[in-house]
């Protein structure tokens, strides 16, 4: 069992070429073919200008220079993103394929990744006058596509480095959540080195209708011979910090977790542990609604 299609949402970042860089080390590691999306959606900064200049507020001449200078921008974007992929396909020896797509970033993803087996996208909890306004959609396509997704934060210990899904932690706590994510992660943990289960102890009763932690070591060893456990204490501090604390302790470049929120709602009732995580991300995440 593998991914056969990646797919990475793309940018001119510099975080963005490194999560193009991650995600093109994770199509080598499954023989996958990396499917890179550039959505020509203006970033902040030049929506605000355009809305300046669609009331009215500037001369008509220069609201024709704008938005060809805007044009400009995004072809100039699409060219060096397109060359970089084809440096990666070329160094790295994959499958590649370049998607150009007007529209919103979130909308336009949300469907892509509909039709792949595994997307990478960005997400940064800050405003970024140099992003698209929309560019923190991770929450929306999570909830979303029904697919899993890999988010990865400019923050996340693993943007500078060249693995994704090497070194595996997993959230357990038996729940269906937990247990569609990882069914969808599977592939992932099988191509895995090592993989570490995480068990916190909430001191709340637990669901009588679950199994032991050893029962899921059990099942993914049919998986994988690398299957640890690692219990964490009962603590004050968050379950979203302590969950990565120890997944960067444990040296994993991917903790997967399962997304506890309702679609319909997401904004009001994600999940506290998902919304933790997703406010606060410092190791890429692999989640699935």
């Amino acid at each position: 069992m593998s991914f056969k299609d990646v797919l990475v949402h793309v940018d001119t970042s510099e975080w963005g070429r490194a999560r193009l860089r991650l995600a093109a080390n994770l199509a080598t590691r499954h023989q996958a073919r990396l499917n890179a999306l550039f959505v020509r959606e203006p970033s902040i900064a030049q929506q605000r200008k355009l809305k300046a200049s669609e009331l009215g507020l500037v001369p008509s001449r220069q609201f024709v220079n704008l938005r060809a200078s805007i044009l400009d921008e995004l072809n100039a974007q699409a060219l060096e993103l397109q060359k970089y992929l084809d440096d990666i396909a070329s160094e790295q020896s994959i499958d590649v394929a370049w998607h150009d797509v007007e529209g919103h970033a979130r909308t336009v993803a949300t469907q892509y990744a509909r039709y792949a087996d595994v997307s990478v996208v960005g997400h940064d909890p800050r405003d970024h006058a140099d992003l698209p306004e929309e560019y923190a959609f991770a929450e929306q396509v999570l909830f979303s596509t029904g697919r899993p997704l890999l988010i990865v934060s400019p923050f996340a210990s693993s943007a500078n480095n060249v693995t994704l899904g090497s070194n595996l932690a997993i959230a357990w706590n038996g729940s269906p959540a937990c247990a569609r994510t990882l069914s969808a992660a599977m592939p992932m943990v099988e191509a895995a080195e090592r993989v570490i289960v995480l068990i916190v102890d909430t001191g709340k009763p637990s669901n009588p209708d679950w199994l032991p932690p050893e029962a899921i070591v059990r099942h993914l060893r049919r998986h994988s011979a690398h299957v640890d456990i690692c219990a964490l204490e009962r603590s004050s501090i968050e379950i979203s910090e302590r969950l990565q604390d120890a997944a960067l302790a444990g040296g994993a470049d991917v903790l997967i977790a399962g997304a506890h929120g309702r679609p319909t709602l997401w904004e009001k009732l994600i999940g506290g542990v998902t919304g933790g995580l997703l406010n606060e991300p410092r190791i890429p995440l692999l989640m699935c609604s």
